[in-house]
């Protein structure tokens, strides 16, 4: 049986998620990249922090790799959430730390590593975010669009296994979403990593997608990509 790294099922979001199915029924599989377009960030926000587990919905089950988040224990709870990227424009940045400090901060603490050898092992992710020569500033100092790029390093760099993005803000200017898919999309092609972006519009990341998905009227529809990506079955299974 093929399994799921995040399943809502049944799910009721809170009240000022009016927009979406009630009860609310979506999995994304392993190894799979699910866009979902046609929504805004009022109610796009609520699905992926109930989906991060941040807050829990009015009613149904959230899982994540097959087990069930409302039983986790604590520590469970707090290992489960590293294995997670939430991506949002409510995420922020330390203002007291320098990009490379916020950026390095899941790896000093986990692995209990310096900064330069957080940085080192995710140069090329810095490369391809255009982040090099910024990590001495600090969050008060960039632009939104840099600030936005800190954060997407500073959730990648934990090296999750479910990926959760709100594309919205800065992220929707072509260049900028440009940038994102391929930092995003060399990410995948290394980790073989599930994925769930949200928003208006995701044209720039049709190239990543697996299934792409319109919120209507409050029901969810299916619409073909312009660029499918064909994947064998074997992208799921644990060979070794």
């Amino acid at each position: 049986m093929l399994h799921h790294a995040l399943n809502l099922s049944g799910v009721t979001l809170p009240e000022e998620a009016a927009a979406w199915p009630s009860p609310l029924d979506l999995a994304v599989e392993l190894n799979e990249i699910v866009l979902l377009e046609g929504v805004k960030p009022a109610a796009g926000l609520p699905l992926l922090e109930v989906a991060a587990t941040l807050r829990p919905p009015a009613a149904g089950r959230i899982r994540h790799w097959g087990q069930d988040a409302a039983a986790l224990s604590r520590e469970e709870s707090y290992l489960r959430r590293g294995r997670i990227a939430y991506i949002s424009p409510r995420q922020v940045l330390l203002h007291r730390l320098s990009l490379g400090d916020n950026i390095a901060l899941g790896p000093i603490y986990h692995l209990g590593c310096s900064e330069s050898e957080a940085l080192e092992a995710h140069a090329d992710l810095l490369k391809h975010l255009e982040l090099e020569a910024h990590l001495s500033r600090f969050p008060d100092q960039v632009s939104a669009a840099l600030y936005a790029r800190t954060v997407w390093a500073r959730e990648l760099v934990k090296g999750p296994d479910l990926i959760l993005v709100m594309v919205s803000g800065q992220l929707t200017r072509t260049a900028e979403a440009d940038l994102l898919e391929g930092a995003l999309g060399d990410y995948v092609e290394r980790y073989g990593v599930a994925a769930l972006l949200v928003g208006e519009s995701l044209k720039s990341f049709y190239s990543l997608g697996h299934r792409l998905l319109w919120l209507e009227a409050g029901r969810l529809h299916k619409r073909p990509l312009l660029e499918p990506r064909a994947r064998p079955l074997t992208a799921y299974l644990p060979l070794v």
